[in-house]
């Protein structure tokens, strides 16, 4: 592991940490994501990482719980072999959508059980209620068009890699997330300026 390859994985390692994850989880997955060869045992991961064999076993317990990393044996060899091959995160996204499925379905009943309470006692509730429901309606509809788009790229038919100047679904240049000129909340009573004015030539 070379100098700079050390700084990615040091700041993955904090990245998680800073959400309460285990800092050793995100150690393992940036390493993971650019080791060679892809598979690698828990020696080598030891190694690499200057970690014990029980730090990269608790890690990589959490990392293959959920998707992120796989952890086979082959034939004829005892010792395990941990990878994070290409497709493994797709996965993870796609259960997106199922996760806050559910949880739309959850607050649903919990604002079934209060129907009969005033609104502002239920307005917390509603607010997460929105907000996952905006998120399952939206999310998995930007998963497919990146997943497609991705497709698309990879065959060589398509633009520069996803990031670069593509703005997002419903972005216009200069305009916040998720609003356009025509959606961008106006305050009472105000026009849309003529089309002289917005030209500045007419």
């Amino acid at each position: 592991m070379n100098e700079r390859e050390a700084a990615f994985v040091d700041a993955m390692s904090h990245y998680m940490g800073s959400y309460k994850l285990t800092p050793m989880a995100g150690r393992l997955w940036a390493w993971l994501l650019i080791c060679e060869p892809p598979e690698q045992t828990a020696a080598e991961l030891a190694e690499s990482l200057q970690a014990s064999r029980g730090a990269i076993s608790g890690a990589a317990g959490f990392l293959s719980a959920t998707g992120m990393i796989r952890r086979v044996r082959r034939r004829g060899d005892r010792r395990e072999y941990f990878s994070a091959p290409p497709g493994t995160f797709d996965a993870i996204l796609r259960g997106v959508g199922v996760a806050y499925t559910r949880l739309v379905e959850i607050t649903e009943e919990g604002l079934a059980a209060t129907a009969d309470r005033p609104e502002r006692s239920r307005a917390r509730l509603q607010e997460v209620h929105d907000a996952t429901a905006f998120i399952r309606n939206v999310f998995p509809a930007l998963i497919d068009q990146y997943l497609g788009d991705r497709v698309t790229r990879d065959n060589g038919e398509g633009p520069a890699p996803i990031g670069t100047d593509r703005q997002p679904p419903g972005r216009t240049e200069g305009v916040g997330p998720g609003l356009t000129h025509r959606s961008r909340p106006q305050p009472p009573g105000h026009a849309p300026p003529s089309r002289s004015i917005r030209r500045g030539t007419e």
